[in-house]
């Protein structure tokens, strides 16, 4: 890469590192001791610099400090105290301060969204309000869980909404009513793309009341089995069926489709929708969704090790990856540059910036 070229992208990714610093991590109410914008800078360094590197704050102050001298890198035991002193609603805030930030340059346009639950595995106590059950996932079944609302329109893809969910947050219906509330301040809603884990009455029914065009994979239990086979005829097309019991149900549309597969016969498929529209491009419409879990597993390159259970650090850490992958996605707006590109400018100018510090100071 040519010299120029890479300043460029450089400048770039140091605007929106700005953002970053600005909006989110100074206002997260943390106290210095001493000269506070000079430590708050450092503190600011070693968390770029691990989240540049996918290491923990200790594996990367200490790397830090083969680098540059050891008096200039904050220690990680200083960061992770730092971060406790931050409350649940100021992370909140700056959060969405920092989102709503990127928006004015995006503006209120039309978009798909997709609403989808993340696990983060966790080892410690159970009983903490903030762990919740999940699927065995490397050697566990507990998680802090975060639900998030992306854009997936075009090429924008964008973390828009983040919620950090407790043991309360059991109504999935809830949490989408929540999600498309507070999007709905940022951008212009064409359809809501979910996963079938959201398949069921009480969440089509607020998707139906929302009035938002969605679509959803359908699961195949003992009733969706059977009437799929009935009505093979119908493939591909769209018909209507009915979840749940007199009293207690929701009639949508369902298209059905044949779903291709390697080294055996074509099965059914099917999607729960209020759309009126062919197969084909509720099809269509919905594969834009693919493209969201390269997202997912892009975002994933941002995560840094932790061992806190603190529920305040971690929460800080899902909403840093969060928002150093959506500034990856606003410096390709401007310049072509991938996520290993971004990583290593992040980790060059973490040390520059630090030694720049020391020379003023």
């Amino acid at each position: 890469m040519k010299k120029e070229a890479f300043e460029g992208k450089i400048l770039c990714a140091s605007k929106q590192k700005r953002i970053l610093r600005i909006y989110f991590f100074e206002k997260l109410g943390i106290n210095p001791n001493y000269n506070s914008s000079h430590e708050l800078a450092k503190l600011f360094n070693l968390l770029e610099y691990a989240f540049a590197n996918g290491l923990s704050a200790e594996e990367a102050s200490n790397q830090m400090r083969i680098e540059i001298s050891d008096s200039l890198v904050a220690s990680a035991d200083t960061l992770l105290r730092r971060l406790k002193e931050a409350d649940k609603n100021s992370v909140e805030r700056a959060f969405k301060n920092t989102v709503k930030r990127y928006m004015k340059s995006f503006g209120k346009q039309e978009c798909a969204i997709a609403i989808d639950y993340h696990d983060i595995p966790y080892y410690g106590d159970k009983n903490d309000v903030w762990v919740r059950g999940t699927k065995n996932q490397r050697g566990t079944n507990y998680c802090h869980q975060y639900a998030t609302l992306e854009i997936v329109s075009g090429e924008k893809r964008f973390t828009l909404v983040a919620r950090k969910l407790s043991v309360d947050d059991d109504e999935k219906a809830v949490v989408i009513k929540e999600l498309i509330s507070m999007a709905r301040k940022h951008v212009q809603i064409s359809h809501i793309l979910l996963d079938r884990g959201f398949y069921g009455i009480e969440c089509i029914r607020i998707l139906k009341q929302l009035r938002f065009p969605f679509i959803m994979p359908v699961v195949k239990d003992s009733k969706m089995k059977p009437f799929m086979q009935e009505n093979v005829k119908n493939v591909p097309g769209v018909v209507q069926y009915t979840i749940g019991k007199a009293g207690n149900c929701e009639t949508f549309n369902l298209a059905l489709k044949w779903l291709e597969k390697k080294d055996a016969p074509p099965e059914i498929a099917g999607f729960a929708t209020n759309m009126n529209a062919s197969v084909e491009e509720i099809s269509e419409l919905y594969s834009k969704r693919w493209s969201i879990e390269t997202g997912y597993r892009s975002k994933k390159e941002f995560r840094v090790k932790t061992t806190s259970t603190n529920n305040i650090v971690r929460m800080i850490f899902f909403y840093l990856e969060c928002l150093f992958y959506n500034a990856w996605y606003a410096i390709r707006g401007e310049t072509k540059i991938t996520i290993q590109t971004f990583r290593k400018i992040l980790e060059i100018t973490a040390l520059k910036e630090i030694t720049a510090q020391s020379a003023v100071t």
